[in-house]
């Protein structure tokens, strides 16, 4: 095999956009004087290389992270690395020789990082955790068309990372796959075995002879460089399309099937009561494009939870997907980058969070209940799910039916009483055709949800658009929405447009239109309708300064209307993020928001002014690499009156070795004037100190088995100060009040969440957990000093469970 090399680079004029914008982006960051490197291009069909095929009989490779089989010792290695991160193009300081072959089981990659060993920085992780040490990253783009991927990292030390890669770079780490690696410290550096099967990929039709495309990556923790062939880096508009072609002979994996049970007990140390349960996930994939799974009597999120959050505002807080059947051939349902983030939030069609959340129940006057049952996910009695691929044609649908609830409550007269809420069943269908012959990428696709329950029906329908010009610089995405529910129609849709003229400059407008009756919220996600938005961003970055190893500058106008014509969020904004050459970096933002108001606060009892407000950040962050490292920052986002909203932060990070870590993060803010609605049109703007500290610490006895333990807690004392009233005549001010007559509306948040987790990795994707899990939430009315809430939450506890937790993967 030949060692490959980046093809010639080309350089493109800038991006001249009219009037202010113009003129604002090249005063502020002097683009016309930015001197950029040209940009990398993708390989053209004469670049493609034959990928050695050697049967597994032959090839005798026992995976231990130690090249020594003869067959490693036979394939030429390639190299050709350069720096990406910085983006200084430059080659790599050190070699890295790659090793690749394939037989009709997958692909083997054996990889020898040369290194001096006293600059090894080898630290074990749970999986897909962004820690700063050495790492190989091995990523496949199994369309061979730049449509879709899968990348996988594998650390010194053995602990892994992977996820999903949509065009052109949409990475998601929320599906985990059944490969193997494993890695070995050497006396001239470290060596790595990667075994990736095909059954993990769906893989196109493509007869005896396919081509898939292939990028490696290499971390240098102690220089804080990242290195790749081919040269790709974030600042380049090409990365997935990309990718090294290989071409490969007689891929066509066999049936596969896979039986993945688990076995669970739950032991309620509050009630005493004890459960167990048993189901399965089944995987069945009949030809290489097409997979079939369902999953019976699922047992989820029992050894995950989410984040605190304290959320007294309007919006919902959006979680992200846990579970592994949902999280498995997901990508198809990605209709849009907005399903992993905007400018509000995400928006997408499919939220699968709103499959087995909790029910809605009906209370009758004067029976009480217990949050933590009101809020216990629903279960589910099952979820088929049927993903696959016809040429230019890929398509996805999901079945999922919920059981009826049942919880206790209790009548006025202390009788106990059943609540029962109905379950609700989700039908999700996904058609979507690409091509990218020609170059570039075009595609439409079409989702669709339907959610069925006797109180509500819901339909929510998406027609979506992506283009790329051949060279990436242009990239449109747009989406088209109707939705009815209950025979209310509303319609909206959105775009992002992206153009980079050049490596390191990358301009972006963002476009969205969301009518008042739009709801997809019953199986999707946005955060609010009535929405009209027109944005602007610029992003330069700078790379192999004299004094900097990178610089990042950006700017952006943020125009956001309701269907009024009334601003309901303006802004300009400014932001340089730099690293220095000792690897620390300091990042500052400001940014300035003119006067707008605000019609969701009020929920619905209401539209008020806001005056013109200011905010600003910066946080300095200390040299990761080092056993010891440290961040500390400080920002002010002026609460809505203008008063000061502070947070100081401080983060410490101590891993002494590779096989132990602790982080501690502590967040202390203060709020002058912190507006929360008290019902109708009346709000109340508090003063609130609040302390929110987390703690993490991890022991490896082995790459495979980890003990965690994990605690966050929410402190928050807050003090009623002043009195406003919503003018629902007009829109006007917020007029203050005299204090009510009514109680005192002070009040003390004290949230906790423990857990003490141990996890063996017995084999790919099968694994023994055992869990403690506390967590408590006092009333508002709570009372004492910061210690005594702390105390408070750790004692008086509303969930405190230990499950055991069996699952094991079997099948090809």
């Amino acid at each position: 095999m030949p060692v490959l090399s980046v093809r010639a680079l080309h350089h493109a004029p800038l991006f001249r956009i009219a009037g202010a914008l113009r003129t604002l982006s090249i005063a502020l960051f002097s683009v016309s004087a930015v001197v950029t490197a040209p940009m990398a291009s993708a390989q053209s069909a004469a670049d493609v290389l034959q990928m050695p095929k050697i049967a597994d009989d032959v090839a005798d490779i026992e995976l231990d992270g130690f090249l020594t089989e003869s067959v490693w010792r036979d394939l030429t290695p390639f190299d050709g690395m350069r720096v990406i991160n910085p983006d200084t193009l430059e080659p790599a300081s050190l070699p890295t020789d790659s090793r690749i072959f394939y037989n009709d089981r997958g692909i083997y990659v054996g990889v020898m990082n040369f290194q001096p060993p006293e600059t090894l920085v080898a630290r074990m992780s749970s999986r897909d955790d962004g820690v700063q040490r050495d790492g190989y990253v091995i990523s496949v783009d199994a369309s061979g068309e730049g449509l879709y991927g899968y990348y996988m990292r594998i650390n010194l030390g053995g602990t892994m990372s992977d996820g999903t890669i949509l065009p052109e770079k949409q990475i998601s780490r929320d599906w985990d796959g059944p490969w193997q690696a494993v890695t070995q410290e050497l006396d001239n550096g470290w060596s790595a075995e990667i075994f990736i099967p095909w059954s993990m990929m769906a893989l196109p039709d493509a007869g005896d002879t396919r081509q898939i495309g292939i990028y490696t990556e290499r971390m240098l923790a102690s220089e804080n460089e990242t290195w790749s062939w081919p040269a790709l880096p974030n600042t380049n508009p090409e990365y997935l399309s990309a990718f090294q072609k290989f071409e490969l002979q007689g891929v066509t994996p066999s049936t596969q099937f896979t039986f993945y049970p688990y076995a669970s007990a739950t032991y309620n140390n509050i009630t005493g009561d004890s459960e167990g349960r048993v189901g399965a996930d089944v995987y069945w994939r009949p030809n290489s494009n097409t997979q079939l799974s369902a999953t019976l009597n699922p047992d989820f999120g029992t050894v995950e939870s989410d984040d605190i959050v304290v959320n007294l505002g309007a919006f919902e807080t959006f979680f992200s997907e846990k579970r592994t059947f949902f999280l498995e051939g997901q990508e198809v349902f990605t209709a849009s980058p907005r399903a992993s983030g905007g400018p509000f939030g995400p928006t997408t069609v499919l939220n699968t969070r709103r499959i087995g959340a909790a029910p809605d129940f009906d209370i009758p006057a004067g029976v009480e209940t217990r949050t933590t049952e009101r809020n216990t996910p629903t279960e589910l009695l099952g979820a088929v799910k049927i993903t696959g691929s016809q040429g230019n044609w890929r398509y996805g649908s999901l079945l999922a039916s919920e059981d009826d609830t049942v919880i206790r409550g209790t009548a006025a007269d202390g009788s106990r009483v059943n609540v029962q809420a109905q379950g609700r069943d989700f039908a999700i269908g996904r058609l979507l055709y690409e091509d990218t012959s020609g170059g570039g990428r075009r595609g439409i696709g079409w989702i669709g949800t339907r959610l069925q329950h006797a109180d509500r029906d819901a339909t929510v329908n998406g027609v979506d658009v992506a283009w790329f010009s051949r060279d990436t610089r242009w990239v449109f995405d747009g989406q088209l929405l109707h939705s009815d529910v209950d025979d209310e129609t509303g319609k909206g849709g959105f775009f992002d447009l992206n153009y980079r003229p050049s490596r390191g400059i990358d301009h972006s407008i963002t476009g969205t239109f969301l009518d008042d009756k739009l709801n997809i919220n019953d199986v999707g996600y946005v955060q609010r309708n009535d929405h009209y938005v027109l944005d602007y961003r610029l992003s330069v970055t700078e790379s192999g300064l004299t004094r900097y190893r990178s610089r990042q500058r950006s700017m952006s106008v943020i125009n956001q209307w309701n269907g009024d014509g009334r601003p309901v969020r303006l802004g300009l904004f400014f932001g340089q993020n730099v690293t220095y050459q000792n690897n620390t970096s300091l990042n500052l933002n400001f940014r300035y928001f003119p006067p707008r108001v605000d019609d969701r606060l009020s929920r619905g009892n209401g539209t008020f002014k806001i005056p013109h407000r200011v905010a600003y950040d910066f946080t300095w962050r200390s040299d990761r690499s080092l056993p010891l490292s440290y961040s500390v920052g400080i920002s002010n986002s002026e609460e809505d009156l203008g008063s000061n909203n502070i947070n100081y932060s401080l983060g410490l990070e101590w891993q002494p070795n590779d096989r132990f870590s602790t982080g501690l993060e502590v967040d202390y803010r203060v709020r002058d004037s912190w507006l929360v609605h008290q019902g109708d049109n009346r709000l109340t703007a508090f003063t609130a100190v609040g302390w929110f500290p987390e703690l993490n610490a991890s022991y490896f006895i082995n790459a495979r088995q980890q003990f965690r333990v994990s605690m966050q807690w929410t402190g928050i004392k807050a003090q009623e100060d002043e009195f406003y009233l919503i003018d629902q005549t007009d829109v006007r001010h917020l007029n203050q009040v005299a204090r009510p007559g009514w109680a005192s509306g002070d009040f003390n948040v004290s949230q906790m969440s423990f857990q003490a987790r141990y996890r063996w990795e017995i084999a790919p994707l099968s694994d023994l957990f055992v869990v403690y899990t506390r967590g408590s939430n006092l009333p508002r009315n709570a009372t004492g000093d910061y210690q005594d809430l702390l105390f408070d939450a750790w004692s008086e506890r509303i969930t405190d469970t230990v499950v055991i937790k069996l699952r094991y993967r079997l099948g090809s």
